[in-house]
Parts: C-alpha cells; structure tokens; sequence
C-alpha cells in the first residue's frame, strides 16, 4: 500500500507527497529531520488536509503527479471534495484509490491512527 498526501504548511502553502507510511513520514515532515523533503524543513507542516490510499507505488505516483501538477485553487476545490477524483483526473482510474477521512496529522505525528485495510489483511 502506498499513500498520496497534501499538507498545509505554516506559509499557508501546499505540499503533496508519498509514502508507504504515511505516519512516519509525518513524523518526519514536522520533526524536520534530514529525510524531510526540503520544502516541508523550510516551512512548518500545519495540518493533513488529504489522505489517499493506492494500491501500488505506480498508482500512488500518477495520483502525486497530477495532484502537484493542478493550480492552486483546483488543489484547494479537490480538498474541499477529495472522495471525487475523477473530475480533476479523467485519465486516471478512480477505482484505484480510497479517500481516508477523518485522518488528522496529529494521529499520525502520535502512532494513533493505523489503516485498518492495512492491520486487519492476515
């Protein structure tokens, strides 16, 4: 499994990334550590504002491609209706990915958000 994300930063920017696991690299986006993508070092991760789940790193990174590839303002209409990809992705398959709701940056950051697609596959 392989995760598409947006965070809002303090400067009130955007900045959408991937991960196999999305609670550590969290934690490395706000730690600042040296892992951390350098845009997130610079500014401080305010919040998760999107939450996707793929499940292959191909499909993840077509998502992370066409998401930072979209003006701000359609990044901001995508976040206000995130389970509804395929009015800004008519080229991707929507079936592909599941909006996880609900999650918030401080869940992951603290170890007390786990997917459960993820913990409940034997």
């Amino acid at each position: 499994m392989y995760y598409i994300y947006v965070v809002r930063c303090a400067d009130d920017s955007l900045y959408t990334g991937i991960a196999a696991d999305v609670c550590r690299r969290m934690r490395e986006h706000t730690g600042k550590t040296a892992v951390a993508a350098k845009y997130t070092r610079s500014r401080s991760v305010t919040a998760l504002e999107g939450l996707w789940r793929a499940q292959d790193r191909s499909s993840a990174s077509k998502l992370e491609y066409a998401i930072k590839h979209l003006p701000r303002q359609k990044k901001l209409e995508l976040l206000e209706n995130p389970a509804q990809l395929l009015p800004f992705f008519p080229q991707l398959a929507q079936e592909n990915y599941v909006y996880l709701a609900g999650v918030t940056l401080e869940q992951c950051v603290e170890g007390e958000w786990k997917d459960e697609a993820v913990c409940s596959a034997p």
